[in-house]
């Protein structure tokens, strides 16, 4: 009998993170993980979309209590809403599941729309 594992979550904005991941500008800790993350998903496996804290996120410095506290009680809400855009500009339903590369080439066929999620965003510079 074939194991089944579990999907893995990843916030919908982290797939454009994922994109133009270049490791610079983070803590140590966070770049191991994000890179481990970004090996987990060379096999094609499903992946549940969220709009809240993920498997990337676990190792960030600024992740408390399932919550991004970066710079005040807000910015959860601030992520949730890029999050919620992301969701919506590739069709894709809350806590779908989905193939990583199904994923990705979402994200590559609506680029233009999403690339003003990206702006403001304080890892720009480090990314694109």
């Amino acid at each position: 009998m074939e194991k089944k594992t579990a999907a893995i979550n990843i916030r919908a904005h982290h797939l454009l993170c994922m994109k133009y991941f270049k490791g610079k500008g983070y803590s140590p800790e966070f770049v191991s993980n994000f890179y481990k993350v970004i090996k987990s998903l060379e096999n094609n496996p499903i992946i549940r979309i969220t709009n809240g804290v993920d498997i990337i996120c676990s190792a960030c410095p600024r992740s408390k209590e399932k919550r991004c506290v970066e710079k005040d009680s807000s910015f959860e809400g601030e992520m949730t809403e890029k999050d919620n855009k992301v969701i919506r500009y590739l069709g894709i339903e809350l806590n779908a599941g989905i193939k990583i590369k199904k994923a990705r080439n979402l994200v590559d066929q609506n680029l233009e729309k999403l690339k003003e999620i990206c702006e403001g965003c304080e890892w720009l510079e480090y990314c694109c």
